[in-house]
């Protein structure tokens, strides 16, 4: 949220809410798949099944939370497989790893083990993924209904994170206003001088063109917010 800081002798406009780039993945094209599993051996597995699901399948592996991390900055995944027990770590921080990623954040997980424990289980659907699964259980069918799901999964996911995006833009745009109108009234500045500060403010947070002052836009109760 923007501070109140000092009077500035330059006309002050305000910076855009920073915006990682949403979940692109889903490019319609495929569905993108991240393994994440140490043995060589359920990696091939897996990787078969999602090629016989009869979907467009693209899947890449990882053996290790290194390679995983450099997977996930890479590219962009619509599904990621975690193996809940690993050498250099656990299922659990993998799965946070996605959900705090800015690029694979809407990304759906599945946790899967050997033998799933209810109490990893439990946490993983309350941390927010899609499925927890013994991998016996991930055959041809059961991937292929995650891949399905997975388009409803990342459509919610992301529906809710534009929504909490918007409602922070609104709270910093309303305050961005309230602090143009007390720094005209504290210096006695003509009351026409207002509109150009705030048209600069709207322009820095793609609200309205920086030539024109767009009222109608503004009077939409759902205005069509553009992000950069």
């Amino acid at each position: 949220m923007a501070s109140v800081s000092p009077i500035p002798t330059e006309t002050m406009v305000a910076q855009a809410l920073p915006v990682p780039g949403l979940h692109g993945a889903r490019r319609g094209d495929c569905f993108d798949v991240l393994i994440l599993d140490d043995d060589p051996f359920d990696q091939k597995r897996l990787t078969r099944s999602l090629e016989s699901t009869g979907l467009p399948v693209n899947a890449v592996t990882a053996a290790s939370i290194n390679e995983f991390s450099a997977a996930l900055d890479a590219d962009s995944f619509d599904v990621v497989l975690i193996d809940y027990l690993l050498p250099d770590s656990d299922g659990l921080a993998a799965q946070r790893m996605v959900q705090n990623h800015p690029k694979n954040f809407a990304a759906a997980v599945v946790m899967m083990s050997n033998r799933m424990r209810t109490d990893v289980a439990i946490e993983s659907i309350k941390q927010g993924s899609l499925d927890c699964l013994d991998k016996v259980e991930l055959d041809t069918d059961r991937l292929r209904e995650l891949m399905m799901a997975s388009v409803k999964f990342l459509a919610e996911t992301s529906r809710h994170w534009i929504g909490e995006l918007l409602a922070k833009q609104r709270v910093m745009i309303a305050q961005d206003v309230a602090k143009l109108v007390r720094d005209e009234m504290e210096f006695g500045r003509l009351i026409d001088t207002i509109d150009k500060r705030i048209l600069d403010m709207l322009a820095a947070r793609g609200l309205t063109q920086p030539d024109r002052w767009d009222a109608d836009g503004m009077n939409d109760p759902d205005p069509p917010f553009v992000f950069r």
